[in-house]
Order: C-alpha cells, then structure tokens, then sequence
C-alpha cells in the first residue's frame, strides 16, 4: 500500500516573503490535492498562515539559537512527529539544511532545496533579472510541480461595516521594517502627495500597525487631509481596502506586497539598497518607482506614477 503524501514547506520570512510566496503555494497544493501538507513558519505568522487555503496544519520554528538544545529538539520532534515524505524548502538558508540533517539527509523524505545532496536541488544562482517568484517557479518546476493560474484569493477578505470610508481614497502605506529606514519615504513626501491627491478629491488613508502610529501623526500634522487607521485593521479588513482603493502607495514592505498580489494598482518605492528586479511586490496592476536614495523620489514623481495608474484602471 502506498504511503499517503505528507508535504512540508518551509517559508519562514517576513509578510512580504509569504506573499511573494502564494503562487508557490498553490502550485504545490495542486500537484498534492490528496496530501496533508503542513507550513514550518515563524511564530509571528502563524494566524495569518492558518488562514491560507494551501495548508491542513501550520508548525512554528521558534528560530532557536544554537545554544538552545531543548528547542531544537522540539522542533525536530515537532518535524519527525509530523513525519514528511517530501519537503519544499522555499527559504534555502543553512538553518534549513541542519533541518534537513535532522530529518535524515539524503536518506530522509525527498527534498527541493537548497540542501546539498537532496533530491530535487533548486536552480543556482538565479538567472540575472530573474524576480524571486520566477525563482520559485524554476525550483518547483525542478520538483515536477507544474506551473498554474494564478490562485483565488478570495479568502482574504471582510466586511468594512464599521468604517466609514469616503469614496475615493487611495491608501498610503509608510511603514518599513525596523532597523530598515533605508525603506521608508519619509513623513514629508507623504503629506506632500495627500495634499495633491486631496486637489483632485481623492482622500488619503494612511494604514500600519499600532507601531506606525508616530509616522501617520507625522503626516497627518503636515497634512489635514489623511485619515489615520493606524492599528485599526487586521489583514483580513486591511485586504478589503486594497480592493476598495483607487490605488495604493506603499513602501517596500509586506503590507504594499499584499496589495499587488490582490490586484490593487499599487505603486512601491524602493530604495537603491535593494534589487527591484529581484524583490519588488509583483501584481497584474503592479509598479514600482526607485529613488537612489529613497527619498530622491519627488511627491510629483510618485503623484505623476499613481496618477497614470489610476487614469488607467478607471
């Protein structure tokens, strides 16, 4: 009697890197529709995982240090308990191949990886100007996982009843990752931008987590016309408004991937500290503008971008 599939993927990284991640995702749930297919993330992730349609069980790594026998033995139990027969490794790092020694090496389940000696070995290094979706696709085309439509995320959703939003309004997104400012278009351009959108009756509406509400008072003090829904949404409510939005413009960062991976016209900044080639948010309705440094990028710049993107999907 054949064993029944038993898939682990492993994506560890930030929001942005999960959602850079969504084809990967539902490509390898197709190739497995009967098998129990379990996410490792970290803790941090693991609500917004559960909410995924690609996964029966989501398994946390602590992301213990190396000092810290006790938890990497739970994590390793945690792995062999849910005992995989073929493991997609779509983070590559050496923490990943001690995982895959601890599962048994080449002698343990299949593995698509970067791992040496798996099984499926991924493509590298990457093909130059290749994004890091296309990068996926290349490893899991390796695995035999075929490529796919991109995936229903309908999922993603919830009703907007207790805000009361105007009826035009394009969502600014101004946070950054900590000890990432190089990411962040600052306060000022932002209120810049509100205030030339707010000239063509289109409101601004500033979202973040509580920790983005210094930033969005910052704006707000240098422009009246922003509406401030710092902490006030979850991703599920937070997708909802990108949908709703007339555009987004956000900086590099999980938040402005999530809107293009929806389909929202969204517009990033990036900073001449990363590869947009490589990492921009990637979307039908997706562009991106990069200021060397950030903040070279002019409000009218950015204004003139959104502005043809919003003429163009009406």
């Amino acid at each position: 009697m054949k064993k029944p599939e038993r898939i682990l993927v492993i994506r560890l990284g930030a929001l942005g890197d999960l959602v850079l991640c969504f084809q990967a995702f539902h490509e390898i749930r197709r190739a497995h529709p009967k098998a129990s297919i379990a996410l490792l993330s970290m803790p941090a992730f693991q609500g917004f995982a559960r909410l995924m349609p690609w996964f029966d069980l989501v398994l946390v790594d602590e992301r213990p240090g190396g000092w810290n026998l006790g938890k990497w033995i739970k994590l390793r139990n945690q792995l062999r308990a849910f005992a995989p027969t073929r493991v997609y490794d779509l983070q590559g790092k050496a923490r990943q191949d001690v995982l895959y020694a601890l599962l048994g090496g080449p002698m343990g389940p299949q593995w698509s990886g970067a791992a040496p000696m798996c099984s499926h070995p991924r493509l590298w290094p990457p093909t130059p100007g290749m994004h890091f979706t296309d990068f996926l696709r290349a490893q899991l085309s390796r695995a035999d996982v075929p490529a796919q439509l991109p995936p229903d995320l309908s999922w993603l959703d919830a009703p907007l009843n207790t805000f009361r939003m105007p009826e035009r309004f394009v969502l600014l997104i101004p946070s950054c990752a900590a000890g990432r400012e190089y990411k962040r278009w600052q306060p000022l351009n932002y209120a810049k931008l509100a205030t030339y959108l707010a000239q063509k009756n289109i409101v601004s509406v500033a979202v973040g987590t509580q920790a983005d509400a210094s930033i969005i008072a910052s704006i707000r003090a240098r422009s009246t016309y922003v509406i401030d829904l710092a902490g006030k949404t979850d991703l599920p409510q937070l997708a909802a408004l990108m949908r709703r939005a007339l555009g987004v413009v956000g900086n590099d960062t999980g938040p402005t991937h999530l809107a293009a991976a929806l389909g929202a016209p969204t517009l990033a900044l990036m900073s001449d500290r990363v590869d947009p080639v490589w990492s921009a948010p990637k979307g039908p309705r997706a562009k991106w503008l990069q200021g060397k440094p950030i903040d070279a990028l002019s409000a009218d710049e950015v204004l003139l971008a959104l502005q043809g993107m919003i003429d163009r999907n009406g």
